[in-house]
Order: structure tokens, then C-alpha cells, then sequence
């Protein structure tokens, strides 16, 4: 494992782990309300585990791993507009099963902090579907501001969508004065 937490681990993707991977982005309806529902061509998505392992500066793909290394979901982060000193974090579980388990925000603090340590960036940003409650509360769980909304920023499901715009700055996640 790669980082590793109290409920899940954070490791990256292995290439036994694309099969499975490509049936969860595949299957639409196991994206639930929330997860984009674009698809990459299968080999796209191999090319880019080919090239990259799925990890570079301006892209990285987690998978969040119980303790038998059953994999529970991911997190990826991501460049957002080129001018801003900042990462976007993305995340989802695979099942409803692991809900209100404490999964996500353990593998958000994880995730944020290994980025702070071992970036120059000052802040990482989280875009939030203005009705994903789960996920707001992650993200102010795990310490991140609400700085605002976004409106009409995201077209899912045939129309656009509201977004919840919440950050943390480096001195916040790591407790600098």
C-alpha cells in the first residue's frame, strides 16, 4: 500500500486491477447521482495505465482498499485551470455498502496531505454537486471551506448543475501556524 489509514489504504493501480476498474467505469448505473458519466475508449484507458500507471503531476488515480485489499473505491486528483496553484481531488466508493463508513474522508485526509508534503501547490479544491450532501459533509469533515457556488457549472443527466466550491490551503492541512 501506498498510504495507509485507519479503515482503508490508499495503493495505486495494479495492472490486475484494470479489468475490474473498466467494468466499474463502464457500468453507468453503479456511478450513482453524482459521478460524471462520460466514457473513455477502452483503449484510451489502457494506454494511459500503459504510459502512466495512472500517476504524473498532473493526473493521479488512487484505489481505496479495505485491510484484504478489497478494493472499496477511488480518489484521483487533477490539475484544474492553468494559472491557479491548486489540485482538484475527485472521489467515489463502488456500492452503496461503504457509505457512512468514515471511507472516503479517512482517504480524503490522506490523500490531501500526501499532495501538500510532496507538491508546490498552496490549496486543493473539491467540486461538489450542490445536492451531493455525502460529499459536502467529506469535505468539511476532512477540514476544507466552503468559498462558494458555481452556477450551472456541470451538465449531468441533461441539464447543468449548481456546484459547492469548497478548498483547503497547506497551512490548514498540515497545521501550520
Amino acid at each position: 500500500c501506498m498510504l495507509k489509514g485507519k479503515v482503508i489504504s490508499l495503493r495505486p493501480v495494479r495492472e490486475s486491477d484494470l479489468d475490474y476498474l473498466r467494468e466499474v467505469d463502464l457500468d453507468l448505473e453503479s456511478r450513482g447521482d453524482y459521478w460524471p458519466r462520460s466514457i473513455m475508449p477502452d483503449v484510451a484507458f489502457r494506454r494511459a495505465f500503459q504510459d502512466t500507471g495512472f500517476w504524473g503531476d498532473s493526473f493521479g488515480r488512487l484505489l481505496m482498499t479495505d485491510a484484504n485489499d478489497n478494493v472499496v473505491g477511488e480518489i484521483m486528483y487533477f490539475n484544474t485551470v492553468q494559472y491557479l496553484d491548486e489540485l482538484e481531488i475527485g472521489y467515489r466508493l463502488f456500492g452503496k455498502g461503504h457509505w457512512g463508513k468514515g471511507v472516503t474522508t479517512e482517504a480524503l485526509d490522506l490523500l490531501t496531505r500526501y499532495l501538500f508534503e510532496t507538491r508546490n501547490i498552496n490549496r486543493i479544491r473539491l467540486c461538489i454537486e450542490t445536492d451531493n450532501k455525502g460529499s459536502r459533509r467529506v469535505a468539511e469533515k476532512s477540514g476544507y471551506k466552503h468559498e462558494g457556488t458555481q452556477r450551472g457549472a456541470f451538465y449531468h443527466r441533461g441539464r447543468h448543475h449548481d456546484m459547492e466550491l469548497y478548498a483547503i490551503l497547506k497551512d490548514e492541512a498540515l497545521g501550520i501556524p
